[in-house]
């Protein structure tokens, strides 16, 4: 999600919830909620379940993978019900190849739009065409830790290669690939995942895979065609969305013949990977060292330091790569956030249209739409917005920015949002909000216990907490939670709640 969206999803809801009322009927959000959430009971089982599943994940990097199997089983079965953490957890069993445990969890989840997308792309990402036999699970487990944490890839392999423990599967080669990835025997390496992807040519992990492995053998027209494949997959969430584009980045870092090519696609890498310290060293360097290709770095170096916060040295950064190549769309883009953030909406509006004819990607449009709301044309807003939600209905940033002037969809776009982007605290807060506001409160518990989950320090979640309680008469403990939220941040529960002392 862009940075800017965390900023303006309270607004968006605390302004247009009574325009809902009064324009279309809501209907409830179909997501079965736990009862008695927002109390100190459901904190202290959250701490424990967070407890429990920072054990398992430990275990398991550790090679005590039969525990980690165990502590995973045991949140399996005892954690009540929540579609958010379920898919957290399931996602997490199935990179782990507990694929028994990740789909007792898909069992129990709700089928709606919270989840349908979250199980489509981790299917279609991780899962073997078959599944192993249960007591093969916790032996390739094992393996599969030995391999990627504990450097032991040349003995787990031969291991693999040797044993007579589990039955031939294309998971089983995939393993015996990734070790033999993971020892620099790239040759072998690319027998044992085609093996894998004979059996099952849909699994992207597998191509994934054999991307890394062709890009390293220095076969990059082969690599690039992996690639290719890889990219026609239809991921909808947010979490799939980034594993191609990181791959996409270490494939190009891999392929490319200029080293300042090698190192721009490098610190993009590392930047998908929430190494922007990485990303900005290896991009520092590139400029002391060749200066080809340096509207490139710059512009990426702009764009980092604008994801992080740093809009002064974003703009520097973005304004050198833009009067180096006019046609750098990421420069041109940057700085037209950067003018936006700066309310200086005329000069974003030209960037935006600038980046527009540089792109096919929604981001400009839903540039140009917003800058025309601020500059109070909401007419030319509203026909950008709607005409885009034609073509883009998973785009995170138009969904919610488009809320601005369709006010009456947020019972609709929001849930949409969470769909792809689970992690997204803003949406959850936003979505207990718009519970509130509709006297749903068992929905707003819900949703207040993953937005818990994500940030337990989150001041919005203490006041939207106190809100729930106040309303279930339970005015000691609003005042509390609404202290909390003032502890936090001030100047927000004074703003919103002036007359609370």
């Amino acid at each position: 999600m862009n940075k800017i969206t965390k900023y303006i999803l309270t607004g968006i809801i605390l302004t247009t919830v009574s325009t809902v009322h009064a324009e279309t009927a809501v209907k409830p959000i179909p997501i079965r909620a736990e009862t008695n959430v927002a109390t100190m009971d459901m904190v202290v089982k959250d701490n424990f379940i967070k407890a429990k599943y920072a054990s398992a994940e430990n275990r398991f990097i550790q090679s005590n993978v039969k525990a980690s199997y165990d502590d995973f089983k045991d949140l399996v079965q005892k954690s009540s019900h929540d579609d958010y953490v379920f898919l957290l957890y399931g996602i997490k069993m199935s990179e782990y190849g507990f694929f028994d445990l990740s789909e007792e969890l898909i069992g129990r989840l709700d089928n709606n739009n919270f989840t349908a997308s979250y199980v489509t792309d981790m299917r279609r990402y991780y899962y073997p065409s078959s599944m192993v036999q249960p007591k093969d699970y916790i032996y390739l487990a094992d393996a599969y830790s030995n391999i990627v944490y504990n450097n032991m890839a040349l003995e787990t392999t031969s291991e693999l290669l040797n044993s007579n423990k589990v039955l031939e599967s294309d998971y089983k080669d995939y393993l015996i690939a990734l070790g033999y990835y993971k020892s620099n025997n790239l040759p072998l390496a690319l027998k044992y995942i085609n093996r894998a992807l004979k059996v099952n040519d849909l699994n992207v992990n597998y191509m994934a895979l054999k991307a890394k492995i062709l890009a390293d053998s220095d076969k990059s027209s082969q690599a690039l065609k992996v690639l290719a494949q890889v990219k026609k997959v239809n991921f909808n969430t947010v979490d799939f969305q980034q594993k191609v584009r990181a791959l996409e980045e270490y494939v190009l870092y891999k392929t490319s013949k200029s080293e300042t090519l090698k190192d721009y696609h490098l610190a993009y890498y590392y930047h998908l990977q929430n190494k922007s310290l990485l990303a900005t060293k290896v991009l520092q360097s590139a400029m002391m060292t060749s200066k080809q290709y340096s509207s490139s770095v710059y512009s990426l170096l702009g764009r980092i330091y604008y994801e992080n916060d740093e809009p002064l040295k974003a703009e520097e950064f973005a304004s050198r790569a833009y009067k180096e190549d006019k046609n750098n769309y990421l420069a041109a883009l940057t700085l037209a956030d950067v003018s936006y953030d700066s309310r200086h909406y005329e000069e974003a509006l030209k960037y935006y249209k600038k980046a527009k004819r540089l792109t096919k990607n929604a981001s400009p449009q839903v540039g140009i739409a917003k800058s025309y709301l601020a500059l109070d044309q909401k007419e030319k807003s509203k026909k950008i917005y709607e005409k885009l939600l034609k073509k883009n209905q998973y785009n995170e940033d138009l969904l919610v920015e488009s809320l601005k002037v369709i006010p009456q969809r947020v019972d609709y776009y929001l849930p949409r949002v969470a769909s792809i982007d689970l992690s997204n605290n803003d949406i959850w807060l936003g979505l207990a909000n718009y519970a509130i506001k509709d006297g749903n409160l068992k929905m707003a518990t819900t949703y207040l216990n993953n937005s818990y989950y994500i940030d337990e320090n989150n001041f919005k979640y203490y006041y939207y907490l106190s809100q729930v309680l106040r309303a279930k008469g339970d005015i000691e403990s609003a005042n509390k939670s609404l202290i909390r939220c003032s502890n936090i941040n001030s100047d927000y529960a004074s703003a919103i709640n002036s007359g609370v002392k």
